[in-house]
């Protein structure tokens, strides 16, 4: 079975509703002119013949200032899955009909599409012992003299991240912005992912074990494209690691 699905405009009108009227957390994610913010928040109801739907104005104050027209990135969980899309800002609610934090919802337009993706694509998968795959992280802009490039090499994969072993000397300040870029194989695509560092943890001979997690790809139908080859690359990792097993442990995974 695909570990991403498409879901029908009549599955998503549904699932979107249900979420809805559940005021099911969400995560929201929103690109401005400092880089990538991503706040946690809930569904405040919604408006279906009206297309409209409704998401509870964040605590900090950067997500809550949401533009009319701006693009914004919603996640949610739907019991094994996480379903992702993105739709674009209408209005705030009045203030007559505001949240239980006093401030307005923000109006989203109903969206066109929804993508499901199974949690365990979320789980960390190493790549196969014979693989070694090179990652190179940069921060700072491209060109300018804060611009800084480190490379090593990729210790475990997730839809939602990656970590990766190096001996670099980053000093990187957590939630700072970072590119991250590899190729699964010498002559492969190449992934070239936005994401924000999250913690370095020191390993054996110096090196430095650095956690980083993907930003924006929900934000866009070519990021979720992105997202669907990094959740196909987990489920290639899992089975590796499945059929790397004793038979006797093969079995019992399959039977649970």
């Amino acid at each position: 079975m695909s570990q991403v699905l498409y879901v029908s405009p009549e599955r998503r009108d549904q699932i979107i509703a249900e979420a809805a009227s559940r005021q099911t957390p969400v995560v929201l994610t929103r690109h401005n002119d400092t880089g990538w913010t991503v706040s946690k928040t809930r569904f405040a109801g919604c408006d279906q013949p009206q297309r409209h739907l409704f998401i509870e104005s964040p605590d900090d104050d950067d997500s809550a200032a949401a533009e009319m027209g701006e693009l914004l990135g919603v996640a949610f969980r739907r019991g094994h899955k996480k379903c992702l899309f993105n739709s674009v800002v209408a209005a705030p609610r009045p203030a007559g009909n505001a949240g239980a934090q006093g401030a307005a919802p923000i109006m989203l337009r109903w969206p066109d599409g929804l993508q499901e993706l199974q949690r365990r694509v979320y789980q960390r998968a190493c790549p196969p012992p014979d693989r070694r795959v090179k990652v190179v992280f940069s921060c700072g802009s491209p060109g300018s003299e804060s611009a800084r490039e480190y490379v090593g090499v990729m210790e475990d994969l997730s839809a939602g991240g990656i970590r990766v072993r190096s001996n670099a000397s980053a000093d990187l300040p957590p939630g700072g912005p970072v590119c991250v870029s590899f190729a699964l194989r010498s002559s492969g695509p190449q992934f070239v992912l936005d994401a924000t560092f999250r913690h370095r943890e020191p390993v054996s001979d110096g090196a430095g074990s650095f956690g980083f997690q993907f930003v924006g790809l929900e934000t866009s139908r070519e990021g979720q494209e992105t997202l669907a080859r990094l959740a196909r690359t987990v489920t290639d990792f899992q089975r590796a690691a499945l059929r790397r097993r004793p038979a006797h442990l093969r079995q019992h995974q399959r039977g649970r």
